[in-house]
């Protein structure tokens, strides 16, 4: 048997937990004793790189929960259709219901 997987679990850190710790390493920054110390690295390739990276950090946690949210839509919308399919397989009168309610859902309309 060749093992496909690591037995070892993978820690899902938190996007909340990512823009904490932003938010700690800003003020961290802003103190009066560390900001002569940032000022500097600043100055060099790597700290410029490094401040590239930590700016990009909300970005990318704002596309990462747009893309869970689009996910999760085009989840539900699996249901509904699967569970239109069902209705019309079991003679339901409006199988189309299912679709129609979850693409109100979806837009933020009143069923």
């Amino acid at each position: 048997m060749i093992p496909t997987s690591t037995t070892q679990p993978i820690r899902r850190t938190g996007l909340q937990e990512v823009r904490n710790r932003l938010d700690y390493l800003t003020q961290f920054a802003e103190q009066p004793t560390v900001r002569p110390v940032i000022l500097a690295l600043l100055t060099t390739p790597q700290g410029l790189a490094l401040a590239a990276i930590l700016s990009a950090l909300p970005v990318l946690c704002d596309e990462i929960e747009r893309l869970r949210d689009e996910r999760t839509a085009h989840h539900n919308l699996t249901a509904a259709a699967l569970a239109t399919l069902a209705a019309d397989r079991d003679g339901e009168p409006d199988p189309l219901y299912y679709v129609r309610d979850e693409l109100s859902a979806q837009r933020g309309e009143a069923p």
